[in-house]
């Protein structure tokens, strides 16, 4: 097993992404933290895969855009397992309005918990990693939105997405000497998940025409591309961004 006795924490864990990334990764040995601020609309499924993987599945209540929430949740999970190993920012929102109708509520509210999030968790979480000496994995979970292909109605999203890609390259740099790993999924259009159902149809047929593997994505892929990521098969990428997209981002 590639993750055999990891601790790992996913925020927004309880979203279609998120599931399918915790699900992959308890597969492969990790006991798993799901971290998200509701069960929300998934609670079933999630309450399954805490059913099913009874002992090495946990639920944690946070809310990423709040520093002391995710401060708490990074002592707490450290205090328990006596390490953390994989973190794995996947918190996110993607709500539509036009940057002349948005307001500033509307701007803040995304940045906050895509952007600010990923920040908060990747600082509260680099500080145990460091102190363990003996590395760990970032992975952020970005967005063509902010790779290339940004749709309308999304600035605040593409923004947040474009910060987050930046973000990751910049802390490599500084996490990197302590063996910490950070690198970014940029995931399209992600079918059979509430934001991305949502995003097909505001995309429509044409853009599929053009995606050169002719299909969207499906949770299953970005996992898989997050195990590798997490796991030792990739000991020496860093600041790298994977896109996972059916080679969407190339136009």
């Amino acid at each position: 097993m590639r993750l055999q006795d990891k601790i790992s924490i996913i925020t927004g864990g309880c979203g279609g992404i998120g599931r399918a990334i915790a699900v992959r990764f308890l597969q492969e040995g990790s006991t798993v933290v799901l971290a998200d601020a509701v069960m929300s609309n998934d609670k079933r499924e999630v309450q399954d895969i805490l059913k099913r993987y009874d002992g090495k599945a946990e639920f944690f209540i946070t809310d990423v855009s709040r520093s002391v929430e995710v401060s708490k949740m990074a002592d707490g999970i450290y205090e328990k397992f006596g390490k953390i190993d994989i973190l794995v920012n996947c918190a996110g929102i993607y709500e539509k309005k036009a940057i002349l109708d948005m307001s500033d509520e509307d701007w803040d509210r995304t940045l906050r918990i895509n952007l600010y999030g990923c920040f908060y968790c990747s600082r509260a979480v680099g500080n145990y990693m460091k102190s363990q000496k003996n590395g760990g994995v970032i992975i952020n979970i970005a967005s063509i939105g902010g790779q290339t292909a940004p749709s309308f109605g999304h600035s605040h999203y593409a923004t947040s997405k474009a910060g987050m890609m930046g973000f990751t390259r910049a802390i490599a740099l500084e996490l990197g000497p302590y063996g910490i790993r950070t690198n970014n999924i940029c995931p399209g259009v992600t079918v059979e998940t509430q934001m991305g159902d949502e995003a097909a149809i505001n995309v429509g047929d044409e853009y599929l025409k053009r995606v050169p593997l002719g299909r969207h994505a499906v949770p299953l892929d970005i996992a898989d591309g997050a195990l590798y990521l997490a796991s030792d098969e990739s000991s020496c990428v860093t600041g790298a961004t994977l896109s996972i997209n059916g080679g969407a981002f190339m136009f």
